[in-house]
């Protein structure tokens, strides 16, 4: 088969991808739905379960799964850096040493990824949350009788918050602009972004060299004395979940000739002992935990299984970044108004809301990214990276 032809059929295989990416987007949606939208387990729940439905309590412990909306944006992470390390992989494999990075057009094209749906989201928190202030909707100013949703929501609107969300320091030097909460991992993926060229000139002398520098790193944040910046620190606690993408790309090019069943079982493995452990490994352990899930599809794929039904959700990943990245702001309004219309400021008791926030904030989502996401990409029959 021509080279062409064989990147073309393995870019086919990797089709589900695109609809585990939307999985995932879905997932941080829904969660923050239930949380947003519904009066909760330990304030709403436990204090009157009796007047619950068997049905409704059934939906209780439906959407009580979609409560590990940080994990799933790990995933986001192990993903990333497999889509963007693949390109560059198979140009290794290609050309060996003689390989180049296109240091302008990868920023270029991780600028265009990241900006417009970045830019529509801030613009639409600046909207909705100045609405909800002005309508005195105490979500806003962590007046509500929910301790977890004061202590998670705050707005901030001012313009150095505004430059420091666009220059991607959120969380480490300025606040997420407005009450958009899930921005806070754009700073990584931004940053995995630019230092990733460094590692790119490592892994293309030695892929062990590279790996090792990159857990090194990991282990150093788990102190923050002795970093240059702070911003270096928190980046690298998180970017060897990163690199593990990269290293299945190593992998799926053909660098490494590793079987995809004995990775699955290598990544999987470690990955439950991480967690046992806790913090600082969480979140290493769950980058290790769907990097073996990640292998273990890969393995279907080499016997001739393909995920078709995950194939088929590829419309829901094609706006996934812009339903992450505007759920939120939808979500608070709609929560602050529900709650206004309570004489005790609560949320309700039964999901029907729930199903509705879900349903808008979808529906918003699909028409915006084709106006803010879609333009940008390629329309080139392969993996978007």
């Amino acid at each position: 088969m021509p080279p062409h032809n064989k990147q073309k059929a393995e870019n086919g295989g990797l089709l589900f991808l695109d609809g585990l990416r939307g999985l995932a987007a879905f997932y941080v949606m829904v969660g923050h739905a239930r949380w947003l939208l519904w009066e909760g387990y330990n304030e709403g729940f436990l204090k009157h379960p009796a007047s619950y439905s068997a049905f409704n309590k059934v939906l209780m412990y439906f959407f009580s799964l979609f409560r590990y909306g940080h994990e799933a944006v790990l995933f986001f992470f192990v993903l990333s850096g497999f889509v963007i390390h693949l390109r560059y992989a198979r140009r290794m494999v290609e050309q060996g040493m003689a390989a180049k990075f296109d240091w302008a057009a990868f920023i270029w094209r991780r600028a265009r990824r990241l900006y417009p749906p970045l830019l529509a989201a801030i613009g639409l928190a600046l909207i909705l949350d100045n609405l909800g202030k002005a309508g005195g909707f105490a979500i806003y100013n962590q007046h509500t009788p929910y301790p977890l949703i004061n202590h998670g929501i705050s707005v901030h609107l001012d313009g150095g918050t505004l430059l420091g969300n666009l220059a991607f320091v959120m969380d480490t030097y300025v606040p997420v602009f407005g009450c958009n909460g899930p921005l806070w991992s754009l700073k990584f993926e931004w940053w995995f972004y630019m230092i990733y060229p460094f590692f790119w000139c490592l892994t293309r002398r030695s892929v062990a060299l590279a790996a090792g520098l990159m857990a090194a790193l990991f282990a150093a944040s788990f102190f923050q004395t002795g970093w240059p910046l702070l911003l270096l620190h928190d980046v690298f606690t998180a970017m060897l979940a990163w690199w593990l993408g990269a290293v299945l790309a190593d992998i799926y090019a053909g660098r490494l000739k590793w079987r995809w069943h004995w990775v699955a079982v290598g990544a999987g493995l470690p990955g439950l002992l991480a967690l046992r452990y806790g913090n600082p490994l969480h979140d290493l352990g769950m980058g290790l935990i769907f990097s073996a899930v990640l292998a273990g599809s890969f393995a279907l794929q080499k016997r001739q299984l393909r995920l078709y039904w995950l194939e088929g959700l590829k419309p829901l990943g094609d706006m996934s970044y812009t339903l992450y990245v505007t759920h939120f702001p939808i979500l608070v309004l709609a929560g602050g108004w529900l709650m206004s219309r309570s004489p005790k400021g609560l949320l309700p008791q039964n999901f029907g809301w729930v199903w509705v926030g879900i349903a808008c904030t979808m529906m918003f989502a699909y028409g915006l990214h084709f106006v803010v996401e879609r333009p940008f990409l390629s329309r080139a029959p392969r993996i978007k990276t």
